[in-house]
């Protein structure tokens, strides 16, 4: 895995989605250790997670230039394995022994998009990566790690390796609420040298939009060109401007499927443990009749069918969408949860 150097802790918006997450890297960062190793972020895509794994890796190696810092994904590692694997088969003299010694003698391990390794058939790299962490974690060296789902939601996970990473610090990255998407833009804008932004206009984008992180990078991005390109200040009906070309660039055609990837993003679960019966604990009992809510109350589609969809019955899905409407009625702050939840795909 290449390090971006423009992934920095001082270019991280921290808000109060992020700040935990934010907080547990910087420790590792400045010294050198994981409490509560090993460390893993859950969020879905483009809120921060990387962001963070390369801000420690940038971190450490501007402290430490001899340091063995060793940086991969899910992805890239079980290539790697199946790769040396075939060497082995072709006669290559121990091309898996050398692997283990590259990953065993890690000061730092960093590991991105972990739910990789659940998918497909990865039996064996999951059981190299599982000794790569006992040696690690034994030794006392950080493993840091960042996945789209927890670890209790991937269905084809070696058991060990889940208790492994189970026994140490999980933290979850929620969407940005309100006042982290204002801290997010805030802090692009403040990065472009010699460009200013009203405080109106600001608060207009934050309020206007309930995307990911990337998302706000790209809106701000977007409005500085065009702001330069026009030669004047950018004002609320360029702001608006932005935002309709960055929606109608994002627009898909509202489906079940996409409601359900929404909510699942925003829980950190995968759409499995939604849809099966038997799988995740409260948060994901929580998730499903979200789900089922909103299907309900944006498509419209019958209690049966909602059913059957997440393999249960008619009685089931009404229960759940009653449950979310009264809990939305009685907790504003649950009310306005949905609520971002429902614009980030209408």
């Amino acid at each position: 895995m290449d390090i971006s150097s423009q992934y920095r802790f001082d270019s991280f918006a921290a808000g109060e989605s992020s700040r935990l997450a934010y907080a547990a890297c910087k420790a590792v960062a400045e010294a050198g250790e994981v409490h509560g190793n090993p460390l893993m972020l859950v969020a879905g895509t483009g809120l921060g997670k990387t962001h963070l794994l390369h801000s420690i890796a940038n971190a450490l190696r501007s402290k430490n230039i001899g340091l063995n810092l060793v940086c991969s994904t899910a992805l890239e590692f079980s290539e790697e394995y199946v790769k040396n694997t075939q060497l082995k088969k072709e006669g290559v003299s121990e091309p898996l022994a050398s692997m283990a010694v590259k990953y065993r003698n890690a000061d730092v391990f960093i590991l991105d998009d972990f739910q990789n390794i659940a998918e497909g058939n990865k039996t064996q790299s999951q059981h190299e990566l599982l000794q790569i962490f006992n040696v690690l974690l034994l030794a006392g060296k950080p493993v840091i790690t960042a996945s789209q789902v927890s670890v209790s939601d991937m269905e084809n996970l070696n058991e060990s390796l889940r208790s492994r990473l189970s026994s140490g610090l999980t933290i979850q990255i929620s969407s940005p609420t309100l006042s982290d998407r204002l801290a997010i833009l805030r802090k692009k804008f403040n990065m472009m040298i010699g460009f200013h932004i009203d405080d109106n206009v600001l608060q207009h984008l934050a309020e206007q939009t309930s995307g990911t992180a990337s998302d706000l990078e790209g809106i701000a991005t977007n409005l500085r060109f065009k702001a330069l390109q026009m030669n004047q200040a950018p004002n609320l009906a360029m702001a608006d401007e932005i935002l309709g070309e960055h929606f109608s660039n994002s627009h898909r055609i509202l489906t079940m499927e996409s409601i359900v990837k929404a909510v699942a993003a925003n829980y950190g679960i995968s759409i499995d443990t939604l849809k099966l019966k038997g799988r995740g604990g409260k948060e994901a009992a929580l998730a499903r009749h979200v789900a089922i809510y909103l299907i309900r109350s944006q498509l419209k589609k019958s209690f049966e069918h909602i059913g059957k969809y997440f393999n249960r019955n008619h009685s089931t899905a009404s229960q759940a969408y009653q449950a979310i409407e009264t809990k939305m009625k009685k907790a504003m702050s649950f009310n306005l949860e949905v609520k971002r939840i429902q614009k980030s795909f209408s």
